[in-house]
Formats: structure tokens, sequence, C-alpha cells
């Protein structure tokens, strides 16, 4: 009887280290599955771990192209920012906007520029490896011209990651999809390589860091920079949780998979 009794009490020990090794992740977990999609009025900062730590700009870009792509696999918190962050925000965004029609990105003179913004702020983990960052989602129109302007702010650096700008006033702005889209991802500081096709109003890249594509599309009226993930990129993990067959049952002899 004796022995049994000291047989037991490694295993009782052994199992409760056990509990304490797997019941913080486990906590996390349900927490994710409960913030998501949830739109909160408290500030969430990193010391209610939410963001924590957030990656380098790579990884930053990563967690918004999945946003974008598959949400699925993110947990996501929506926040209404105060008036005096809206209005801090605001000014971040038009401080961008006057670099980025500095450097050629963007046309010089547009009234959308100085309007109102409104917007939202975006909260993004991913639930594999409970990376996290911040983001900033602004709108703006011009009742007089009709120009609307819509774009995400990187919420560690302040930098514009993606643009939509329309506007039915002539542009004296004749710069390239690819002359667009080389300057900023200069700007940003990114490592990059141009996808063909290669048009005089529409370019793709793919940057090196990261398993994203950018799409820069110019036209009279229009002007996107936009961001999605790199479906030939993915590894094989993010594929099945995506529900589509790992690369390495692809028949690479019929072709690359069709992704744009």
């Amino acid at each position: 009887m004796q022995n049994w009794k000291n047989r037991l009490f490694p295993i009782l020990t052994a199992l409760a280290v056990a509990a304490l090794a797997l019941l913080p992740l486990r906590l996390s977990t349900q927490e994710d599955r409960q913030l998501t999609g949830t739109v909160h009025a408290e500030p969430l900062a990193a010391d209610n771990n939410f963001p924590a730590k957030p990656p380098e700009l790579p990884g930053r870009i990563w967690l918004l192209a999945q946003y974008q792509s598959l949400p699925d696999l993110l947990t996501v918190v929506g926040q209404e920012p105060g008036a005096a962050n809206l209005e801090e925000l605001s000014a971040r965004a038009r401080a961008e906007l006057e670099r980025l029609a500095q450097l050629g990105i963007l046309p010089e003179e547009s009234g959308v520029y100085n309007c109102g913004f409104e917007g939202s702020l975006l909260y993004l983990r991913d639930q594999r490896d409970l990376s996290s960052a911040a983001f900033a989602m602004l709108n703006a129109y011009d009742k007089e011209t009709g120009e609307t302007l819509f774009l995400y702010l990187d919420g560690e650096s302040g930098q514009i990651l993606t643009l939509e700008l329309f506007s039915d006033l002539p542009w004296d702005f004749d710069a390239s999809a690819e002359d667009i889209g080389r300057a900023f991802f200069h700007a940003l500081g990114l490592n990059y390589e141009p996808l063909n096709p290669v048009q005089e109003d529409t370019a793709v890249f793919r940057l090196v860091d990261n398993d994203t594509v950018y799409w820069i599309s110019r036209h009279r009226d229009f002007l996107r920079i936009a961001l999605e993930v790199d479906w030939q990129s993915l590894d094989d993990d993010t594929r099945i949780a995506m529900g589509y067959p790992p690369a390495s049952s692809i028949d690479m002899d019929a072709g690359p998979m069709q992704t744009w």
C-alpha cells in the first residue's frame, strides 16, 4: 500500500505541472475567440497583452494582409477612437499624405487631404503565434470636389500602408504605377521585387521579407495601393487552415496556381 502511494505522488505532481503549463495558452486562446469581431470602448494596450510586442514592419504588414485576405486566422478587435485620438491620427495622416506627395507617390493638390477624417482603430492578433499589432482605418470625403480617400495607418510608425484615392478632377500627375510602387516601398524601407506583367497603369510587387503582394493601380481618376496575401508562398499549415491542399501535393508540372 505504501508503494502505491509513493508512485501516485509523482504522477499527480506531473499532472499538476502540465495543467499549469497548458492553462495560460488555453485561456489566451479562449480570450481570443471572445474578442474576435468585437468593438471595445476601453483602450487596449500592452498591459493587457493586446497588442504586445508588435513584430517589425514586414510582420505588421503580414498581419494586415491576413486581415484583408484570411481574417479567420486572426483575432480582430475594433475600437472607436476618442476625439483627441482621432485628431492626432488625422494630423499624422495629413503629414503622411504631404510626404508621399512630395515623393511623387500622390498628386500634390487634392482638397480631400485637408478634410476631416473619420475612422476606427484595429487590433489584430495571429492565433497561431500570438503576434499582434495595431492600425488605424481612416477615410475622408470632400463635398466640394467629390474626392474620397481611404487609408490604413501603421500603429507603430504612423506610416500609410495602403491607400485608395478617387477624384474626378484632372491630376497634374504623370507617375507610372511601377514608379509609384518603387517610391512607396523605398519610403517604407521594404525589400521588394516586381512581378510580371508590369503595365503603365498597373504594377504588382512581392515583398521579399514576408508572404505579401502589393497591387499598384493608377488611372485618370483613381489611385490604389492595395495589399493581399501572396497565395503561392503560403506555408502548408496556413494552406491547410484555409482548406487548401499542402504545396507538396500540388502537381508542379501542371503550372503555377493562378493567384491574382
